[in-house]
């Protein structure tokens, strides 16, 4: 092994793995006509890619290994540590190995690897000192300024999608950009990449890397579906086409309320006017937050693990959506159902309870919301590690059937002399069901004075406090069947 495939390998036993996980952005009230939900990333351990060299060395003395196989050893996206699909891809010979780079300053920056189809391109980045040692210690976080960009550019030169700020484990970074967010979206032609500051060093460096998707567009199949459903909520749900590249099986689907349903959401809008700790955007919130939970049945009956689908394109400011929802891909030839099985849907909520903090900590205090429980169990004062600025810390748990989700915002807490706390960090953690069949929840927020632009110190807890929550979002069952199948 050389020091270099060292390098990569200590690096994928470090860096977090890109387990998304849902964060819903509150869009300001400038960006009406755009919302997107962004993943932000959990960390999980990445497996050890020794074995692999080892079964290689033994096997090159006494067989001819196989392209699939010479391509699985020398693939970095071939390795445990990334997802199932682009695993898959990568052993099958679907990536490319670069090795262009650019040196400056007495660092080079180098482009490794690129596995690129219809769906997605994710690249492999290494940043080494000139002589091939690893980066220096003032810089272990090897690129930290904002102005660092890698684009992928389409055939004219112009920028599709762009990724700033681009952070690296230790040397080492991974790059993934999605592509069809915008309908008959071209191909990328180029990854265009052009850092001004790499740790403590600035400098100049600027690569230009074709990006060829012949042989991966090839094995690309899609299968047009074009059903539509409509919800009792008044949703229209039109499935487009599911599309299978190399990576991923992909669900296309476009959403929009009827006309009828429109008017109901008017009502729930003026309920939510001048709500949550978010009030331009509130009235919005009936229209545009909702989603769909969905899984893959087997040809035998067996279930697939329940997904969200989250990726979403805004089409208008009243709920019309496109969402492109990616799986790892689905096995060929074999026969599988689509089933949309829930809705999930923001809704007004008037749930409303006043505390003392020296009192809560001796004794929980309940409240009971139609069958909905929630029990204030603690409240206190903690310091946040990036501001290092007390704030409040609250837990509180929720009994419910069919309560999904509370984002942030949602939480509104003020004391005696109309001061607000808003919600700025916030942990969910499962439990068991109880005898009626209402899950457990448990959320410890994070709260900090909203009257500074920051967030201001909160040097002791207020004598009173009432604790609001203006909406939630609830689950409702769906039974939508599309037969599909990966040719």
């Amino acid at each position: 092994m050389t020091n270099e495939e060292r390098q990569i390998q200590e690096t994928l036993r470090k860096v977090a793995g890109a387990v998304e996980i849902p964060s819903f952005q509150m869009p300001s009230k400038n960006d009406g006509l755009q919302v997107r939900r962004r993943p932000f990333y959990r960390s999980k351990r990445w497996a050890s890619i020794g074995i692999a060299s080892a079964v290689v060395v033994a096997l090159l003395t006494s067989i001819q290994v196989s392209p699939t196989f010479a391509a699985y050893v020398k693939s970095i996206f071939a390795q445990d540590g990334f997802d199932e699909g682009v695993q898959q891809a990568a052993r099958q010979g679907f990536s490319e190995t670069s090795n262009l780079s650019v040196t400056d300053q007495g660092i080079t920056l180098e482009v490794k690897e690129i596995i690129a189809d219809p769906a997605q391109v994710k690249v492999a980045l290494m940043i080494k000192q000139s002589d091939g040692k690893r980066s220096l210690p003032t810089y272990p976080s090897a690129t930290n300024a904002e102005s660092n960009a890698v684009e992928l550019l389409d055939a004219k030169g112009e920028v599709m999608t762009d990724k700033w700020g681009t952070t690296f484990e230790e040397n080492v970074g991974f790059v993934r950009f999605i592509l069809g967010e915008k309908e008959q979206e071209p191909l990328p032609k180029t990854l265009s990449i052009h850092f001004d500051e790499i740790g403590d060093r600035k400098g100049n460096w600027k690569l230009q890397v074709p990006i060829t998707m012949a042989k991966t567009t090839a094995a690309t199949t899609v299968l047009p579906v074009n059903q539509t459903q409509v919800t009792k909520h008044g949703l229209k749900m039109t499935l487009h086409q599911i599309i299978n590249t190399p990576t991923t099986t992909r669900i296309e689907l476009e959403t929009q309320w009827t006309e009828a349903a429109k008017k109901q959401l008017e009502q729930e809008a003026k309920k939510l006017t001048g709500k949550t700790t978010n009030p331009d955007y509130a009235p919005f919130l009936p229209y545009q937050q909702y989603r769909l939970g969905y899984y893959y049945e087997g040809a035998d009956g067996s279930k697939g693990k329940e997904r969200t689908i989250y990726n979403s394109y805004s089409i208008d400011r009243y709920g019309h959506f496109r969402w492109n929802m990616d799986d790892d891909p689905l096995p060929k030839g074999k026969a599988k159902t689509l089933v949309i099985n829930s809705f999930h849907k923001a809704i007004p909520y008037d749930m409303s309870v006043t505390f003392r903090p020296d009192e809560l900590n001796k004794k929980p205090v309940i409240k009971q919301v139609g069958e909905d429980i929630f029990t204030l169990k603690s409240i206190k004062l903690a310091k946040d590690d990036d501001s290092e600025k007390q704030q409040m810390e609250m837990e509180v748990e929720i009994l419910s059937k069919d309560i999904s989700d509370i984002y942030l915002p949602w939480w509104v807490l003020q004391d005696g002399q109309g001061t607000t706390y808003r919600a700025n960090m916030g942990h969910q953690s499962g439990g068991p069901v109880d005898q009626s069949g209402r899950e457990r929840e448990t959320y410890k927020i994070r709260l900090e004075d909203s009257s500074h632009w920051e967030g201001g110190e909160i040097t002791k807890l207020p004598e009173k406090l009432t604790l609001r929550l203006d909406a939630v979002q609830k689950k409702y069952p769906l039974e939508w069947r599309i037969p599909v199948t990966n040719q």
